[in-house]
């Protein structure tokens, strides 16, 4: 555990109970009777958690809040106070405290409150590493949040990119399912190759398939020159096919082939070439039930479902 929490109060068997009881749960207290000695240790030390009282004999609790999140915005902090009002509490809340306790308090309150204070700095920390590893790879994309299913989706996210593998993600329009995939791009070893998205749903047939395998000149009225197609465009790079439950189930037999044999033959053309992409697939349908309505090719199916990121709605996630 060993999560550091600065306790002020002007009270010494306030701030010895307090201590008491946060020290059996494991944390490491330190304590102070002033506002001003808390100011000093602030400005030297980096605490988890203050927990400080609203009334002191030199400097208001609400002050030491606002410079605690000054030096260290991180640091949560919990105000404790025998007089309550309102306006004290909403006042406490906008600069940033974590809590407002008013004494007499429960021990299990504190214990409760002293908890969860400290998951949230620690989700916050883990966020926080988390951007600094995909700014190490130069990402620039961010999936904003800081709720465990986030963290969780953000660790998988690095894991994964390195990878190379196939990735389906799943989730309800919305969600930031392209988001997702360009941050897997963008911490993989293709980071400096093209990123493409396609979206299935708002192309014909004809036009997703020309638009994906490109085309030779004279290969259909209207094609004067050659053309590559996003497949070829963005070899050695990665590839996100958005909606691909939208895809027409002729289009999803030749995909089906790219996906088997690594090679691409433009409409019309004679000669395949050799593709070195990820492909990365997007969808807000249950794809397993489009395979039993036959909508969808279950080989393909088999093919695009090696890993499957799926996105929590907001709702899901109250905390972000």
């Amino acid at each position: 555990m060993n999560e550091k929490i600065l306790i002020v109060d002007d009270e010494q068997i306030t701030l010895d109970n307090i201590s008491y009881i946060l020290q059996k749960q494991g944390y490491i207290t330190t304590t102070c009777l002033t506002g001003q000695k808390a100011v000093e240790l602030l400005k030297k030390n980096k605490f988890d958690l203050l927990i400080t009282d609203l009334k002191l004999p030199d400097i208001d609790g609400i002050d030491i809040l606002k410079i605690c999140k000054d030096l260290h915005p991180e640091t949560e902090v919990i105000v404790i106070t025998a007089y309550a009002t309102i306006d004290t509490a909403v006042c406490a809340m906008k600069e940033g405290a974590y809590h407002y306790l008013t004494k007499p308090f429960k021990i299990d309150e504190l214990r409760i409150l002293v908890q969860k204070a400290l998951e949230k700095n620690a989700l916050k920390q883990e966020v926080k590493n988390l951007k600094q590893q995909l700014e190490g790879c130069g990402a620039t994309t961010r999936f904003i949040g800081s709720s465990p299913k986030i963290i969780a989706l953000m660790e998988t996210i690095a894991q994964i990119a390195l990878l190379d593998t196939t990735v389906l993600i799943t989730g309800e329009t919305g969600t930031g399912k392209e988001l997702v995939a360009k941050m897997i791009h963008e911490f993989s070893p293709r980071s400096k190759q093209k990123f493409l998205a396609i979206n299935c749903s708002v192309f014909t047939e004809e036009l997703l398939a020309s638009e994906l395998f490109g085309y030779e000149a004279g290969a259909f009225t209207g094609a004067r020159h050659s053309k590559p197609g996003l497949l070829e465009i963005a070899n050695h790079g990665t590839i996100l096919f958005d909606e691909i439950g939208d895809m027409p189930l002729a289009t999803q037999v030749k995909l089906l082939r790219v996906l088997q044999e690594r090679k691409v033959m433009r409409v019309g053309g004679t000669k395949e070439i050799e593709l070195d992409v990820r492909i990365i697939a997007s969808t807000n349908k249950i794809l397993s039930y489009e395979v039993q309505e036959g909508t969808f090719r279950q080989d393909l199916y088999y093919r695009l479902n090696v890993i499957t990121l799926e996105i929590p709605p907001l709702r899901e996630r109250k905390e972000d």
